[in-house]
């Protein structure tokens, strides 16, 4: 937990005066702040809080028509990394590893009330330059970023069906309840819930995503499951149809019976399946329990008996660029 600032109505924060608290979270407050007679939202978050897995913004402005910024400078990303290897798989040591410190930083950017929205293995990299720093895994291309808290810090509610966007595919209505029949989503309610367009990319979307419904936090663990199922195996089982939305789903949807599991996962360790069950499970609301993910992660580790480190780039890093 970060050391909470407070500010005090009608202090004053170079030009912005604190009207009142809005809301508070474990990074930091928000506060409503003025300038003259106009309204803002101000955030605040302490400086001791550190998060490992996000380049450092080191300075941003305007030349001449041309927005800039500046930031850490980066290593490969995983993708071309995974392309370079033999097999186009890591290690299973390397990919358990690097699959911890992706979450890790899903779990810093939800923590901030951010959802991802494209966890892929294009959108994480390596670091440069000393030992520490190029073992080390940072996230990448917020464009479809979107706050699942409001102003005050409460969760948004799903957004109400929008008749522009297109139909959930008739064939996922049935096979979609039927396996998620626990939750309250009955087949007569999935057809009237399309409330989002689709966010991401085919191959690591999540179900939800795929049927259009509003994305929550587990939607974001989803695709980086199917994300450390392709780094770990070298492929997903329907990398051969990415243009094709609705197969795509279909097959994920299939792949949670028992054929098409040991088609996903086969090659991967037993506790992916753990994963995948314990994903499933969650609601729109639920809180993942990043811990419990990463437990089965280091028990996959410790039961394979493989070493993390060193690293599969570590070796050759000269050879593949940054992306």
């Amino acid at each position: 937990m970060a050391d909470i600032i407070r500010l005090q109505s009608g202090e004053k924060i170079d030009q912005w005066t604190v009207v009142e608290k809005l809301g508070e979270g474990g990074f930091g407050s928000v506060y409503k702040v003025s300038r003259g007679n106009e309204i803002y939202a101000l955030k605040t978050e302490s400086l001791k809080e550190k998060v490992k897995h996000f380049c450092i913004c080191e300075d941003t402005g305007i030349y001449k028509k041309c927005l800039y910024l500046v930031m850490t400078l980066l290593g490969p990303c995983l993708q071309d990394i995974r392309k370079e290897l033999p097999g186009q798989k890591f290690s299973m040591g390397c990919a358990l590893s690097v699959g911890i410190q992706c979450l890790e930083a899903i779990e810093e950017l939800h923590a901030i009330g951010f959802l991802h929205r494209d966890i892929k293995p294009s959108n994480y990299a390596t670091g440069r330059g000393k030992l520490d720093n190029l073992r080390r895994i940072y996230i990448l291309d917020f464009g479809m970023c979107r706050s699942y808290l409001d102003e005050h810090g409460r969760f948004r509610p799903p957004r109400k069906p929008n008749s522009r966007f297109k139909t959930t595919p008739s064939h996922l209505y049935q096979t979609y309840s039927m396996k998620f029949r626990d939750e309250t989503i009955l087949v007569e309610e999935i057809k009237t819930s399309v409330i989002a367009g689709f966010r991401g990319t085919i191959r690591y979307a999540s179900l939800s995503c795929h049927i259009r419904r509003e994305t929550c936090r587990k939607d974001d663990i989803e695709s980086w499951l199917y994300q450390q199922i392709e780094i770990t195996r070298g492929a997903l089982p329907w990398r051969s149809l990415d243009d094709k939305k609705d197969e795509v789903a279909m097959f994920k949807e299939r792949c949670r019976f028992e054929m098409g599991l040991q088609e996903l996962m086969g090659g991967c360790p037993r506790e992916y399946v753990e994963i995948l069950h314990y994903i499933d499970s969650l609601r729109f609301y639920d809180n993942p329990n990043y811990e419990k993910i990463y437990k089965l992660m280091r028990k996959a580790i410790s039961m394979l008996q493989v070493q993390e480190f060193p690293y599969d780039w570590e070796a050759g890093f000269d050879k593949v660029q940054g992306c």
